[in-house]
């Protein structure tokens, strides 16, 4: 059976029904009609509906840009219809008829300058003055009415072109020659397509497995010896959170021993449990009910296999580092770090893989942590850095630090640039770091 998307098509009553029947020749998209008089009415519609609506199609620019600005919709989850190529020629001949004479200086909204000025070119129409509103996004209505209107009681245009449905009557009530850019058949079908194809390939991706790796950070072996009970009731407590967590995200925990639990589950079910929670709280219950300490691994993929050891890549990024921390992998090697504050840092595994390859063999520093130190010097906007800065970035020790530093100046990735003298002992050394260097 074939997935439906439902979007919700926003516009007014003509764009709307003209965009209704090119959807009848696509498969798997459900067109929800939301009809209005003024582009300020898509606010509440969205509001009202946005819980039963997977993605937003707006019939021009103007709405879709009222509902950015208004933070109601994100880029991802939206789109309009192009309202230039064949629905600009076709309102423009249809103004060329109505008027009865070639026009010679027309105003137009909505559409890009360097849009109208290509259709212009493309049908040699060059020499027609043409005057463009200021700027493409939401514009309210009455500054376009007033736009329009004084460039025609100026005498410095013959014609009006509007996209928007509520200036279109009202300078047509002034009595000012106006034409409305509407929806073409040819476009709503295209914008449809695309929505479909980005709607099926997100529907795949929310479908891909996704594991969370937890891992226990126990006290020395001499603690847990004094105390083996205390473990054995702090495990049970963490298992309590742990399947309250799985059962959040619909998901299946596996127990695979020394301490690390696995939760299989979705991306969508996840990323569904993000919107409202973080998987920071779950370290934090965990701490408040067994008073330790754990470590959060998430591995993407669009295989079980990829799942598996993307989590398991997660889990040992997080081993590095001294304090808990929570670590997200994906299907494209891209590593996302969340410390303890909420911040997150990202970097990609493969990025510097082909650039540093020939200069890291035989070397004992990973491109890994390369790929990492070079996240963190564009985060800080900074190319010195001594070791204790270094370990601050890293939440290292700076005896770690300097064997860093010293291994990324071996492998021509760093180099001395002088001294920091400090309170007391020797002075430290300032590396500068040449990640924008080729190698």
């Amino acid at each position: 059976m074939t997935e439906l998307v439902r979007v919700g098509l926003i516009g007014p009553n003509d764009s709307v029904n003209e965009t209704m029947k090119a959807a009848n020749s696509l498969d798997g998209i459900e067109l929800v009609p939301f009809i209005y008089q003024h582009t300020e009415e898509t606010k509440n519609i969205i509001t009202k509906h946005s819980a039963r609506i997977e993605h937003w199609l707006f019939s021009g620019p103007a709405p879709y840009h009222f509902a950015l600005k208004e933070k109601l919709i994100d880029a991802e989850h939206a789109d309009y219809i192009l309202l230039h190529g064949s629905s600009l020629l076709g309102t423009m001949l249809d103004a060329i008829m109505q008027e009865g004479a070639v026009l010679s200086s027309i105003s137009v909204d909505s559409v890009p300058r360097q849009e109208v000025l290509k259709m212009l070119k493309d049908f040699d129409l060059e020499k027609m003055n043409i005057h463009t509103a200021p700027e493409l996004g939401y514009i309210p209505a009455e500054e376009l009415i007033d736009y329009h209107e004084k460039l025609y009681r100026s005498g410095e245009i013959q014609a009006a072109l509007t996209c928007v449905h509520a200036a279109y009557n009202s300078l047509k009530q002034r009595g000012v020659p106006v034409y409305r850019i509407s929806v073409s058949e040819l476009a709503a079908h295209r914008a449809i397509s695309v929505i479909k194809e980005r709607s099926l390939a997100n529907l795949y991706r929310m479908k891909q497995l996704a594991m969370i790796g937890i891992e226990i950070i126990y006290p020395s072996q001499a603690q847990q010896r004094k105390s083996p009970f205390k473990i054995e009731r702090q495990e049970l407590a963490i298992n309590r959170v742990l399947i309250d967590f799985t059962e959040k995200v619909k998901g299946s925990k596996v127990n695979g021993g020394n301490g690390i639990y696995v939760i299989y589950t979705t991306r969508g079910e996840l990323e569904l449990y993000g919107k409202f929670h973080h998987l920071k709280e779950v370290q934090e219950e965990i701490f408040v009910n067994s008073t330790m300490h754990v470590r959060i691994g998430v591995g993407y993929g669009k295989t079980v296999l990829e799942s598996e050891q993307n989590v398991r890549l997660a889990l040992d990024y997080a081993r590095e580092k001294e304090n808990s921390i929570i670590i997200n992998l994906d299907e494209d090697g891209k590593v996302t770090e969340i410390n303890s504050l909420g911040d997150q840092l990202h970097y990609n595994r493969r990025s510097s893989e082909a650039k540093w390859q020939e200069a890291l063999k035989g070397a004992s520093i990973s491109q890994t942590i390369i790929a990492r130190i070079e996240s963190l010097s564009h985060h800080y906007a900074k190319v010195e850095v001594t070791s204790l800065e270094l370990a601050g970035w890293m939440n290292s020790t700076e005896r770690n630090a300097r064997r860093i530093l010293k291994e990324l100046e071996q492998v021509g990735v760093a180099e001395v640039a002088g001294e920091e003298s400090g309170q007391r002992g020797r002075p430290r050394i300032v590396y500068r770091l040449l990640f924008g260097t080729e190698k």
